[in-house]
Parts: C-alpha cells; structure tokens; sequence
C-alpha cells in the first residue's frame, strides 16, 4: 500500500523549509518599503520646516522695510509662532541719491547688512543674512522759481 501514501507526499503543500524562505523574502521586502516610507516622511518634515522657515524670512523681510534703520538698528519680533531677532549694521554710509541726469535726488541712500536669527520654542531654528538699501526723502520737490515749498 505504498502507492497511495507515496502519491499523497508528492502533491502536498509548501515544506517548512520553503515557507521560511517565502517569510524571509517577504520581511526583507517589507523592510525596504519601511524604510523607504520613513526616508520619504522624514523628507517631507524637513520640507514642511523649511517652507514654514521661508515664511517667517519672508514676513520678517518685508516688516523690516517699514522700520527706520537710522532710528533702530536691532529689535524683536513675532510672526507665526517664531520669535525673530534681528540686528542692522551699516555697511557703507548715508549718500545723496541722484537722478539720470547726475542731479541730486529726492532720497538719501544707505546700505545694511541685516541679520535675522529665527526661534521656536526658545531653540534657534535658523539663521539668515541679506542686505538691504534704505532710503528716505531727504529733499522736497521743488521747480525753479517757485518759492511755496
């Protein structure tokens, strides 16, 4: 009665053996995809921060172009939960502006070097340098000989 016992052995399913190396291939792959995951999610926080970061540089650039630098050289500031510091130093002095033609302008001009160093959180987030022209009406308009300004 081998005959049917020896066909019974020969259509059964998977040994052990080539189950543990189906469970072998298939933890090594699902690794890869975790690890791929996780690489891609780490990516996309440091993204998320530094747009976040480009925000508060950007916020903070255009609020530092109503400031008076003659008057205030450093400060403080808020913008969207990021406290920002700065400091302004000039970087070539106070000059007459002129006009195409080589008169003098309107406005007088300066050149800053502006420092802006970012925090959430009380920890430093960033730190960023850029340069700035100020300027402000030094001189009225006036025609020649007219005398009302």
């Amino acid at each position: 009665m081998a005959g049917p016992r020896a066909h019974f052995s020969r259509i059964s399913g998977f040994t052990l053996v080539e189950a543990m190396v189906a469970l072998v291939i298939f933890s090594a792959a699902a690794m890869g995809i975790y690890s791929w995951i996780n690489t891609n999610l780490i990516s996309l926080n440091r993204l998320a921060a530094v747009a976040e970061s480009e925000f508060v540089v950007d916020s903070a650039v255009e609020r530092l172009k109503l400031i008076d630098l003659r008057d205030e050289t450093e400060g403080s500031f808020n913008v969207a939960g990021y406290q920002v510091e700065w400091r302004a130093a000039l970087v070539e002095p106070w000059r007459q502006g002129k006009t195409q033609q080589g008169a003098i302008g309107l406005y007088d001009f300066g050149l800053y070097d502006i420092h802006l160093e970012l925090f959430k959180d009380s920890r430093a987030q960033g730190a960023y340098q850029y340069r700035h022209t100020a300027w402000h009406q030094a001189r009225q308009f006036k025609l020649e000989g007219d005398d009302e300004f």
